[in-house]
């Protein structure tokens, strides 16, 4: 009787792990090892997965040393990435962490390098779909609060790429919550208005005005935040009419303020944003006057007659074709913020 216990005991030991169970183990591993260069301080924060504590390992050990703060946040970050793939939740709130501890204008100018690989490394993690799908409130604000800290450093390369990347966020929560699409967007389209980025960097530049130009005309966005998406549209109008942006996708400057012209129309809009229309008509009616964009492009002036007379038809973002391509859900989101108290609330685990 003895010798079968024993041997029921030995078999039981030797059985293999259950697929979950192995699956739990290997990931702890991949996050232990991907974890490992940092120090045991910063170590722990990571571990626990909260970004409050890992925002107050990286001021601890930095000492309020910004270049310090910046090399850790970046050494964090590199860190968050590795494990992305199989815990998005833990990388999506240490680029929380790492994003707020580099919002400093002292660690920007410190640390300049180190402030663009964190921000680059954030993107892509909050661009991420596993990220959206598991913290997708946080997601949001980390977009946000991005575009903030890449406008800090005076980078308008930096500040062309975080927008587009953050704009990606703004239109895959469009179907489920326009309100937090339209604020990323109207930030977004903040940050590439100046002239600077918009000639450094206008085909990011044109992706951020058209991104925002399809949000724009659908209809929930313009019922929850009508006077925003009238200064958006006219925002986009301007920005997408400038030479520098025009000239690298003409076909797609037109579409773009075809869409504005529409939204600063809709009947929401104009009933409490009635300038918008005003501004972006006068927009485009410049634009048919420059000839500078009709060398660009011979057909401008009776393209833009054709949107201030109505007959050049708006186009609305499609977050299904975009779903059907990704095979990823939409997530559900409410307003993103950039306001460090908001990012930290988001953080906190559930």
């Amino acid at each position: 009787m003895a010798g079968t216990v024993l041997a029921l005991a030995v078999l039981t030991l030797a059985a293999p792990l259950s697929p979950a169970w192995s699956q739990q183990a290997r990931q702890g591993q991949q996050n232990g090892s991907a974890a490992a260069s940092l120090p045991p301080a910063l170590q722990a924060a990571f571990s626990a997965g909260n970004s409050q504590q890992i925002a107050a390992a990286i001021a601890t050990l930095s000492g309020g040393n910004p270049t310090v703060a910046a090399s850790l946040s970046a050494s964090l970050l590199s860190t968050a990435e590795a494990i992305l793939a199989t815990d998005p939740m833990r990388a999506i709130q240490a680029a929380a962490a790492a994003v707020q501890a580099v919002r400093a204008t002292t660690v920007a100018a410190a640390a300049p390098q180190q402030t663009e690989s964190v921000l680059t490394q954030a993107a892509r993690i909050f661009v991420a779909p596993t990220a959206q799908r598991v913290a997708p409130e946080l997601t949001a604000s980390v977009a946000a609060a991005a575009i903030s800290v890449a406008v800090s450093t005076g980078n308008p390369t930096l500040v062309a790429n975080v927008s587009a990347n953050a704009m990606r966020v703004a239109e895959s929560v469009l179907s489920v919550n326009p309100a937090a699409a339209v604020q990323i967007a109207s930030q977004a389209m903040q940050a590439v208005s100046s002239s600077v980025v918009q000639q450094s960097s206008p085909q990011q530049v044109m992706a951020v005005a058209t991104s925002a130009a399809r949000i724009i005309v659908n209809p929930e966005a313009q019922r929850v935040s009508p006077q925003a998406v009238g200064a958006i549209a006219g925002t986009v109008a301007t920005v997408v009419s400038s030479p520098a942006v025009y000239q690298s996708a003409p076909a797609t400057a037109i579409q773009a303020m075809a869409n504005s012209y529409a939204a600063a129309q809709s009947t929401v809009v104009a009933s409490v944003a009635p300038s918008a229309s005003r501004e972006v008509a006068r927009a485009i009616a410049d634009a048919g006057k420059s000839n500078v964009l009709s060398q660009v492009n011979p057909n401008n002036p009776s393209e833009m007659n054709r949107i201030l007379n109505n007959s050049a038809p708006a186009t609305a973002s499609s977050t299904q074709t975009d779903q059907q391509q990704t095979g990823t859900q939409t997530p559900q989101v409410t307003n993103p913020s950039n306001d460090a108290s908001t990012i930290f609330a988001n953080a906190s685990p559930s």
